[in-house]
């Protein structure tokens, strides 16, 4: 599947070179995507101990600029599997992140192909760390990061725009009928220039009725600091009760200089107890978590941050664990931006 979504690609980038408009000599330009995300860690408590160097993710992609407002684009995402497992920091899973066409507008921008939900973008770029931890949306797999359909987004003005999307849901699926795809909707707004607002909402009826909603909230009172917070929440319906969960969180950014910041967060995930249960449903991956650090920007390509994270399991007979990082993000023509 990925070699044929790849070839159409190609194919349909070659088509469109060639045959959109004759006349239009605009050079055709590209540009290379080079990423990687690496951290050395200790852990300092009981249940985490080991000391690892790792590569957590590495991205390889490039964007092509066409003419007549088309662009396409491709990259792939090399990082550790999600699993426990003693071999998980000696593999590595490629597979495509994102590959597709855009078409831009003025104020519009419509794609089509694997690529990224929109839900949480806003909220990473506030947060501007995605090499330590992700948006919260993302972190705790309320959404994928990136899905196969197509989105838009509509630019009003410079302080409101919109965003919405129709996706398989975990990129393939073999149901039949339109309940099956998750559909996006977002609302980006800033009033003034210090405060940036999101809503968004998304909804699937691939196995049960599932809507999730979050909000979020940032605010940069002045140039050297900014603060954020967001909540997010997933209501699953069911014959047998209604099943939710909740993570929020709250994080502040300080600049000492251009160069220099230091940062905190704290998130909170949790969930209900429906009738017949008497723990919350989904205790097991509840939790707080804390991140706090200070980081060096060496260039306009290296990052580094020294930083302490940790996990607090509200469940009982499950372990605290705790970690120094060291973080570094490596990337070229600030491909962090286009992740």
């Amino acid at each position: 599947m990925k070699k044929t979504v790849l070839l159409l690609f190609l194919i349909f980038t070659t088509f469109w070179t060639v045959f959109s408009n004759p006349t239009d000599t605009t050079k055709i330009t590209g540009k290379p995507l080079f990423l990687i995300y690496s951290n050395f860690h200790q852990g300092i408590s009981e249940a985490a101990n080991e000391s690892n160097f790792d590569v957590k993710r590495a991205y390889l992609g490039y964007d092509f600029n066409l003419n007549n407002g088309f662009k396409g684009f491709i990259k792939i995402d090399i990082g550790t599997p999600d699993d426990n497992s003693q071999y998980s920091l000696i593999r590595r899973d490629a597979y495509l992140r994102s590959v597709g066409m855009s078409y831009s507008q003025k104020n519009f921008i419509l794609s089509f192909g694997i690529v990224d939900n929109q839900q949480h973008k806003t909220q990473e770029k506030f947060w501007g760390k995605r090499y330590l931890f992700k948006s919260i949306i993302d972190e705790y797999g309320f959404l994928s990061s990136t899905d196969l359909g197509f989105n838009f987004k509509y630019k009003f003005n410079s302080k409101l725009s919109i965003e919405g999307g129709m996706m398989n849901g975990e990129y393939l699926s073999l149901q039949n009928g339109f309940l099956k795809y998750v559909y996006n909707f977002g609302i980006d707004y800033s009033p003034i220039e210090q405060i940036k607002l999101k809503l968004h909402s998304s909804y699937t009826g691939k196995i049960s009725d599932i809507i999730t909603s979050g909000f979020f909230i940032g605010i940069k009172p002045i140039k050297t600091f900014r603060l954020g917070a967001e909540i997010v929440t997933q209501a699953e319906v069911k014959e047998s009760g209604r099943y939710w969960e909740y993570v929020y969180n709250i994080f502040a950014v300080y600049n000492l200089t251009e160069k220099i910041n230091i940062f905190a967060r704290y998130d909170v995930l949790s969930s209900n107890i429906p009738s017949g249960y008497n723990i919350p449903f989904n205790l097991a991956k509840n939790g707080t978590a804390i991140i706090g650090g200070v980081e060096y920007i060496i260039n306009d390509n290296i990052r580094a941050s020294l930083n302490y994270q940790d996990w607090y399991p509200m469940a009982a007979n499950m372990q605290n664990t705790a970690y120094i990082y060291l973080n570094f993000e490596f990337g070229i023509f600030e491909s962090y931006k286009r992740i």
